[in-house]
């Protein structure tokens, strides 16, 4: 290779380092993730939404590079909002949603840097705008109104069984008196839903889109942002009506609870004495039966003992008569009886033996 080549090729070589080097301060990148604003002595000149190679003045401009993506905030428990009274004078607490996102339309990147500077500054108005809201809406709707969306009643299948057992085990007078309690219960608790949590919602997201679209200067600080959805992922009463709540539930579970203990122990007392009753009547019947038996056999034993002493009667009182003798008789007995004394009666008849 001729000298003259190397030369230029060294040359074109450093030429190609210094363009590197300087092209950060000549011009910069905008991916499809991002849009800048080209800052000129610390104010707008002008702002690229599109991606692509862009140029700048170097030492004079600098670019402020805005996330073009959509950002969230909330749905945490240090978002919480508390002790929101609804219009049912019921306080609730609730943690809010919302999603957001620079406005990429004309101006939207520079008024977003005159108006709000960074990311944080403009979570925090949209955090604001969100907050102020959804209080100024939920305080004019009952709390039915935030937790459901139609008139759908509503059913849960453990009390509804509960219910069918209780019925069951009662009385018919009892058991329709239950449920006209029940029916009127329902009825003073149940209202009517006009609006619904979902036409609530659109309700809060089109008035924090109105604020921070405003033109006035206490909300004008919001332009250069655009809402796009806000919700609501967790609504509860606060501590103190929690606890209230949880107690009457525990009170009602008690009371159904020693209800149906007593039922328990008034049927266990029934079926005791059923049981007893039915064990008294066994005992009846086989004590009689025994009864029966026993009397049976015993004339049934006379009855033998009668056909016996018919079928050997002679030779019965003869060996009965000699078991006699032989108990009153010993060597020692002394007994004084008259010649017609029927005692000996059996030996008077006895015949002399023949020799």
């Amino acid at each position: 290779m001729k000298p003259e080549t190397v030369i230029n090729l060294l040359r074109g070589l450093a030429v190609l380092a210094i363009l590197l080097v300087l092209a950060p301060f000549f011009c910069f990148v905008i991916d499809e993730r991002e849009m800048g604003v080209v800052m000129r002595f610390g104010k707008p000149a002008r702002e690229k939404v599109e991606p692509g190679v862009y140029y700048k003045l170097p030492f004079v401009e600098t670019v402020r590079r805005l996330p073009k993506t959509r950002q969230f905030w909330g749905d945490s428990r240090r978002f919480l909002l508390p002790d929101l009274p609804t219009r049912d004078d019921k306080k609730i607490e609730l943690i809010p949603w919302a999603m957001w996102q620079i406005d990429d339309a004309e101006t939207g990147p520079t008024t977003f840097v005159q108006r709000l500077r960074t990311i944080e500054n403009a979570e925090e108005r949209v955090a604001q705008i969100c907050r102020s809201a959804i209080r100024d809406v939920i305080t004019q709707y009952d709390l039915a109104e935030l937790v459901r969306s139609t008139n759908r009643t509503l059913t849960l299948s453990g009390d509804q069984q509960l219910l069918d057992d209780e019925l069951a085990e009662v009385g018919e007078s009892q058991a329709e008196q239950m449920l006209v309690e029940l029916e009127e219960k329902s009825e003073s608790n149940s209202k009517e839903i006009l609006a619904g949590r979902s036409k609530i919602l659109d309700q809060i997201k089109i008035e924090a889109q109105r604020r921070l679209a405003s033109k006035d200067d206490q909300e004008g600080i919001g332009r250069g942002i655009r809402l796009i959805d806000i919700g609501i992922s967790q609504i509860a009463f606060v501590d103190s009506v929690r606890i209230k709540t949880f107690d009457r539930w525990i009170a009602e579970r008690e009371s159904i609870s020693a209800r149906n203990v007593n039922e328990g122990e008034r049927l266990k007392a029934a079926i005791i004495n059923e049981t007893n009753a039915e064990v008294q009547s066994i005992e009846g019947k086989g004590q009689q039966q025994a009864s029966e038996t026993k009397g049976q056999a015993d004339a049934d034993v006379i009855k033998s003992y009668a056909e016996a002493m018919n079928e050997v009667g002679e030779f019965y009182t003869f060996v009965r008569t000699l078991e006699a003798y032989e108990k009153a008789i010993t060597k020692d007995s002394s007994l004084i009886l008259t010649t017609d004394s029927e005692f000996f009666g059996l030996l008077k008849k006895l015949e002399p033996l023949k020799k």
